[in-house]
């Protein structure tokens, strides 16, 4: 869902979108399906055509415990806090700076997002940030006897990677086929 950011009067908007209104509902349905979402966030002009976007949403994601494989809703509560740009132009030779890692990133204060004429896609944004969100390897949280909660195994000193014994053959001499042929 796009919105108008030349509505947004200069003290602020402040919108809340959930799956009952369903804003974007249709955006994020690759990524929860028909799980419900809940977001709140505040768009306020900064400069006539800079804007500050802060908020939250909150949803499940359906995820594969890296642990056991078992199925489960992993919990997304995520905080976002943009400065809005309008979009840069590239021009061919054109350069830009940008950091090596992202271990090298700030993790504190707002970060930028572009948009293109007056409109921002508040929708494609919300998309990519719960996107983001899903960990690399999901597991499902830790009970208080530090086992796993979804699968019951315990955690605590126990690896979950698997190993297989691979076979290992001898390596053969080149000239060994050589012992086989006979010449006349």
């Amino acid at each position: 869902m796009k919105i108008n950011l030349a509505d947004i009067p200069e003290e602020g908007r402040s919108f809340a979108w959930n799956t009952q209104t369903g804003e974007v509902n249709a955006v994020l349905a690759d990524l929860i399906g028909k799980t419900t979402y809940s977001t709140e966030f505040f768009i306020k002009p900064i400069t006539s055509r800079d804007f500050e976007l802060t908020g939250t949403i909150k949803t499940t994601l359906p995820e594969q415990c890296s642990r056991c494989g078992i199925d489960f809703a992993f919990p997304v509560n995520e905080k976002f806090h943009e400065i809005l740009i309008p979009k840069q132009s590239q021009p061919r030779g054109g350069k830009y700076s940008k950091v090596n890692h992202v271990s090298d990133l700030p993790d504190n204060g707002p970060e930028s997002v572009e948009y293109e004429g007056q409109h921002f896609d508040m929708g494609e944004y919300l998309h990519e940030v719960v996107a983001l969100a899903a960990p690399f390897n999901p597991a499902g949280p830790e009970n208080e006897d530090g086992d796993c909660s979804i699968c019951e195994i315990p955690v605590k000193g126990r690896s979950f990677s698997y190993d297989e014994e691979m076979p290992v053959e001898k390596p053969q001499n080149p000239f060994a086929a050589l012992k086989n042929i006979k010449i006349n």
